[in-house]
């Protein structure tokens, strides 16, 4: 059974807008009340007003988080809403969002199943057992720790070391300067949120070099 829902798309791509109003228009019991830009002024805070269902695609509103987050706070703490995403947007999307996000995760745009929609709407997700073991593992931030350069790693290192910015600048002969700023670059690659989940993350994931065993306890 279906709860009668009032549904509000939020989507720049066509192709997915097209699929999630396919989907919305197969049951009697939801109402489709517009198809939006949410990047275009303040449409996305004024539609969710009058909808009880946001569907939104994950580059949008992680663009609505950079650039008017505030606003898409308040505003979705108002309505329920469903984030559409694939398992390359999921760390981005899952250390940010609001504890009513429901997430449907989808390899690529066509049908949108109804049940799996209801299901992100109560809370839940369905995902392959190949990603859950990605997940598990850690798997998303190792592939990203393959993208960083060799500044980043090393310094990745030297965190993982439980090593000051100063003491870093010391072992590696970089500006302190610059070791603030690999730093911050390599936090928020990682999408963590401060120094010491960085470092755990390092040591439990074998990512501490020899040179960096003798730990210096932090400033």
């Amino acid at each position: 059974m279906f709860t009668s829902r009032r549904v509000l798309i939020a989507s720049r791509k066509s192709d997915l807008a097209w699929a999630l109003h396919h989907e919305v228009m197969r049951l009697a019991q939801w109402k489709l009340i517009g198809i939006i830009d949410p990047r275009v002024g303040d449409s996305f805070d004024h539609a969710c007003a009058m909808a009880d269902l946001v569907l939104i695609e994950a580059d949008d509103l992680i663009w609505l988080w950079d650039n008017r987050l505030d606003e898409t706070q308040k505003t979705l703490s108002t309505v329920h809403a469903v984030v559409i995403l694939s398992d390359q947007q999921m760390l981005d999307i899952v250390s940010r969002a609001q504890r009513n996000c429901g997430l449907l995760l989808r390899q690529k745009f066509g049908d949108v199943p109804i049940d799996l929609l209801e299901l992100a709407i109560k809370g839940y997700m369905s995902i392959s057992g190949a990603l859950l073991h990605r997940l598990i593992a850690n798997r998303l931030r190792l592939d990203i720790v393959g993208s960083l350069s060799p500044e980043e790693l090393r310094v990745l290192a030297y965190i993982g070391a439980a090593l000051s910015n100063r003491h870093i600048a010391q072992k590696s002969g970089l500006a302190e300067s610059r070791v603030k700023t690999l730093v911050h670059l390599v936090t928020h690659k990682l999408r963590m949120q401060n120094r010491t989940a960085v470092a755990v993350f390092a040591s439990e994931n074998g990512l501490v070099s020899s040179a960096c065993e003798v730990a210096i306890p932090l400033s």
